[in-house]
């Protein structure tokens, strides 16, 4: 669960830094102390995993399959 509020101050918290796969906040910072909360990791986004090739495989494949 996102932390909502600054540990040290209280403060509302901001989005620091977002995934660049999915773009869901990843850390974020206080705009009073600049506490920053711990980047939190997606697993299923760092791991590099296309689930496209797996879901929709290519037209070659496919073809050489059919054959």
């Amino acid at each position: 669960m996102p932390d909502e509020s600054c540990r040290n101050c209280g403060r509302n918290l901001q989005i620091q830094n977002k995934c660049s796969t999915c773009r869901e906040p990843i850390q974020q910072i206080c705009s009073e102390c600049r506490y920053a909360t711990l980047e939190r990791v997606h697993t299923r986004c760092a791991s590099g995993f296309e689930i496209m090739s797996i879901i929709e495989p290519p037209v070659q494949i496919l073809l050489a399959i059919m054959t």
